[in-house]
This record gives C-alpha cells, sequence and structure tokens, in this order.
C-alpha cells in the first residue's frame, strides 16, 4: 500500500529540485556579484541604460523612457530601464546597483538550468548549469548592463514552461506560462525575443499538435507584452512606424546601424563568440566528438539542435550583428554540450581543473576595473570636473555623440547637439540629435557646459560670435575642447571681445 497521498508524494520529490535551483543560484549570484562594482560604467551601452533608468527615477516617469527631459528614447522596451531604476532607487546609486539586475538574471538562469538538466541530461542534471555560469560570455555579460542577460532569463523561463510540457509530461496550462513569460521577454527587448518560438512551432508542427496557440496564453500575451507599445503609440503616434522601420526592417534588412552588416560579418562576430564564449566545453564537446564519435543522446537533442539553429540562421541573415544577441543561445548549447559530456565521469583532477578556471574567469573580471579603457565615463567624468568651475546642470556633446555615463557621476543631464539648425526638431527617439546649437542657446539655460570635438571648435566658436555670446575655454578632455558660453552679448563691449578672442586662441590654433 502507498506510504502517501500522491500530493505529498509530489511535495517531497520537488524538494530536492527546489533546493538544487537555490544551491545554483546562489552560486551564480555569488560569482557574478565579485567585484561588479569595481569599475566605472562603460559607454555606450552602460552609460545610456544606466541614464534612462535615472531619468525615470528622477522624473518619475516610469512610463516613458528619455535620453533628457526633451528626447524620447524608446529603442528598447521599458523593462530594462525599471529593473535598473528600481535597484538604484532601493539600494542607492552606485555601479553595483545598476548592475545588480544583470546579476540576478544571470542567476535565475542559471537555476532555471537546473529542472531542464532534470528533465533533458538526467545522469548529470547539475551539469549544464555548470557549463553555463562557467562559460565565458554568459559570465562575463553578467557584468555588463545590457539587455541580453534579463532577456536570456525570461527567453529561458519560457522554454522552460515548454519543455515542461513537451517533455517532462507537463499540463497544458505550462503552455500559457510559456506565452506569459515570453511577453515579459518582449518587455526587454521586442520581437529578438520570440525567435525560440520558431524551434517550439517546429516541433509542434512536427508532432502534428495543436496545442500551442492557447486562448489563454495568447490574452496573457497581448496583456503584458503589448500593453505598453499601444500605450506609447497612443501618446506617439509617429512611434509606430519608427519601431517597424527602425528597430524591425533596418535592423534585418539594411546596415542602417553599422554592426557588421557586411556579408562576412556573421562568420567574423558569431564564430568566434561560440568557439571561445564557451569554452572550456567547446574544447571538451569537439575532443570527445573526434575522439569517440558521437555518443548515444536522447531524442530531445533534436530540439535543441531546433533551438540553437533556427535563431541562429535568423541571426547569421540579419544585418545588425553582435556578440551578445547569441547569448541567450548559450541555454540550450550549454545542455547540448551537457549531453556530450555526461558520460564522463568528474574527478578531482577535473574539479582543480574547473575551480582554476573560474578563478581565471575572476580575475580577469576584478582586472579590467585596472586596465584603461577610453570609453569609462568614471574616468571622464574626473578629467571633466577637475576642469569645471562649479557643478554642471547639463552636459552639451556638439556634433558627436554623448557619452551617457556622465549622467550618473556628475548628476547632470546629457545631450547631443548639432551645429546646423535641424529642421524637424521633434523629440522622438529616432533622430540623431536633441536639439541644435541655435535653439539650446535661446533656452537660456545655465549651467551648460558644451563638449567640442577639436576639428568642430572654429565653427561653434564662429556660431557663439554670430549670437552675440560669449566664449569661455576651460581646457581639453579626451580630444574634446570644454567650453562655457556666457549669457551676457559682447556686442557692446570692445574688451570683452578680446577676452573671447584670448580664451579661443588655444582650442582654435589646435583645430
Amino acid at each position: 500500500m502507498d506510504s502517501c497521498p500522491d500530493l505529498a508524494c509530489d511535495r517531497r520529490a520537488a524538494l530536492p529540485a527546489v533546493r538544487a535551483m537555490l544551491a545554483a543560484f546562489g552560486f551564480a549570484l555569488l560569482l557574478a556579484l565579485a567585484f561588479q562594482g569595481a569599475r566605472g560604467l562603460w559607454d555606450p551601452d552602460e552609460g545610456r541604460y544606466g541614464n534612462v533608468a535615472l531619468q525615470m527615477l528622477d522624473s518619475g516617469d516610469w512610463l516613458t523612457p528619455r535620453r533628457n527631459h526633451e528626447t524620447i528614447h524608446v529603442t528598447k522596451p521599458p523593462l530594462t530601464y525599471w529593473a535598473i531604476a528600481a535597484s538604484a532607487g532601493l539600494f542607492g546609486r552606485s555601479e553595483w546597483a545598476l548592475r545588480l539586475p544583470m546579476a540576478v538574471a544571470f542567476a535565475l538562469t542559471a537555476s532555471l538550468l537546473v529542472p531542464l538538466g532534470r528533465m533533458l541530461v538526467p545522469r548529470r542534471p547539475w551539469l549544464p548549469m555548470l557549463v553555463y555560469v562557467t562559460s565565458p560570455l554568459p559570465f562575463f555579460a553578467a557584468g555588463v548592463i545590457t539587455t541580453d542577460t534579463l532577456l536570456t532569463c525570461f527567453e529561458t523561463a519560457a522554454m522552460v514552461a515548454y519543455v515542461h510540457f513537451r517533455f517532462g509530461g507537463g499540463r497544458a496550462r505550462w503552455l500559457d506560462a510559456m506565452w506569459a513569460l515570453f511577453a515579459v521577454a518582449w518587455m526587454v527587448k521586442g520581437p529578438p525575443a520570440l525567435l525560440p518560438l520558431l524551434a517550439v512551432a517546429a516541433w509542434e508542427l512536427r508532432s502534428r499538435s495543436g496545442a500551442l496557440l492557447r486562448p489563454l496564453g495568447l490574452v496573457a500575451f497581448v496583456l503584458i507584452g503589448l500593453s505598453w507599445f499601444a500605450w506609447i503609440v497612443h501618446r506617439h503616434p509617429e512611434l509606430l512606424a519608427y519601431f517597424l522601420r527602425e528597430e524591425v526592417l533596418a535592423r534585418v534588412a539594411s546596415g542602417d546601424h553599422h554592426r557588421n552588416s557586411q556579408w562576412y560579418g556573421a562568420f567574423v562576430v558569431y564564430v568566434p563568440t561560440l568557439l571561445l564564449g564557451a569554452l572550456p566545453w567547446s574544447a571538451l564537446v569537439g575532443t570527445r566528438l573526434l575522439r569517440a564519435g558521437r555518443p548515444p543522446l536522447p531524442p530531445a537533442w533534436a530540439f535543441l539542435a531546433l533551438w540553437i539553429g533556427l535563431p541562429l540562421a535568423v541571426f547569421f541573415l540579419s544585418r545588425s550583428r553582435l556578440p551578445l544577441y547569441l547569448l541567450p543561445l548559450f541555454v540550450p548549447l550549454s545542455v547540448l554540450a551537457a549531453m556530450v559530456l555526461a558520460q564522463i565521469a568528474p574527478t578531482a583532477r577535473r574539479v582543480t581543473q574547473l575551480a582554476a578556471w573560474l578563478a581565471l574567469l575572476l580575475a580577469v573580471k576584478g582586472g579590467l576595473a585596472l586596465v584603461p579603457n577610453a570609453q569609462d565615463a568614471r574616468a571622464l567624468s574626473r578629467e571633466l570636473a577637475a576642469l569645471m568651475p562649479t557643478p554642471p546642470s547639463e552636459i552639451v556633446f556638439v556634433e558627436t555623440k554623448a557619452r551617457y555615463g556622465l549622467r550618473f557621476y556628475l548628476g547632470a543631464e546629457v545631450e547631443a547637439i548639432s551645429l546646423g539648425d535641424i529642421a524637424d526638431r521633434h523629440a522622438g527617439a529616432s533622430g540623431r540629435w536633441d536639439d541644435d546649437l541655435r535653439h539650446e542657446l535661446a533656452e537660456g539655460e545655465r549651467g551648460l557646459y558644451y563638449l567640442v570635438p577639436a576639428r568642430h571648435a572654429g565653427s561653434f566658436a564662429a556660431r557663439i560670435r554670430a549670437a552675440g555670446r560669449g566664449l569661455r575655454h576651460l581646457g581639453q578632455a579626451r580630444g574634446w575642447q570644454v567650453y562655457v558660453v556666457e549669457q551676457t552679448t559682447v556686442s557692446s563691449n570692445h574688451s570683452a571681445h578680446r577676452r573671447v578672442g584670448a580664451s579661443m586662441r588655444a582650442p582654435l590654433d589646435a583645430s
């Protein structure tokens, strides 16, 4: 006679799995938090995401992402900004707090690999998690502020729900959970979040199942994933064309974003990412296959191949290519590698080698804080602060890309403006410039510091003179000439003309 009711037995059987997930979460979180605040924010990505999140926190407007008070910024949905702003609000404004959501997402992904391992690699259920957290690409991505680690977390959660349904004997409610989790992933990065659905759809067609399109799940997807898009397009109708043109078509079919769009770009970016980003496991798998051939694998390996292969084909065809785009694929790659390596028994020597590899990864992560980096906003802010006589209210970059990481360090808004007049000054997401110099001067704001590339210093000074303003040169930082534009006119005072000329001479000669 059975000694326990079915429900009690199910709960008792689930306890080891929960404990294993908690252990994986704790282990991965410790790895991710090491040296998490040691280095400064690196532009452009970390500075941009941190800037938009702090704009939300300071303004109280959590629905409209903004580069500054004048310009909205909707190149990505808001969930990443929400996570960063919430962390900064709870734990204070530090590099550690801004990066904390990525560390937590990395740890959650590691914990989700435990049930994947139990269902797909029962011989070594812990091995997929271990492969993932010790692979360089996921490990280092957890210390960088981007959307990709959060996207990987929610994509993995959605796919775990599907695997529970299809390979774990789960009920159809797991499909509803899958759709809801894909909706959350959509709120992180939009259309790329749905790439794993290509594998799901292909597998369901193969099995001739009609269970995928669940009404409750689809409703959950629409409510969670599309509500914000509907709201922002209602507020700014021009954004619908922007989303379709710039964030979908341009990224797939054009090289407008200048992200390795050449015909060979995918091979240059993605092949090294797959091989080096999965070390040492990619080398171990390759050696195993060369020596012993492909070992017997469970039928689910074909599903993993679809999960990897179909999104990878899209990435190869798309003309916007960056290494971190592949981060979500390292989840099925880790499971597939664990399947191949499951026959290899862990030995004391192998454990020691893995510990040494982890120590190397941690040393590299900590060492990055000691290596000078041209994109380090912390270092740039120190140089600028030494030149500024008073704290800035706004940093204005002229005819060059803005360094939005300065928002975090100097507490000032950051803008990028054009020297020439902008015909359409619509403050939307697609514009390169937030404003033009003529309108910036007309606003009459105080506490502004202008950063001008040396090649544009002469044109900038000429326009300031034409506007009847004074100009004071403060020095140079990282190739930018740093100026203060004085609000008083100079036309009525000859001595003021001489002061302006003297203040501009050095930077103009340099240009």
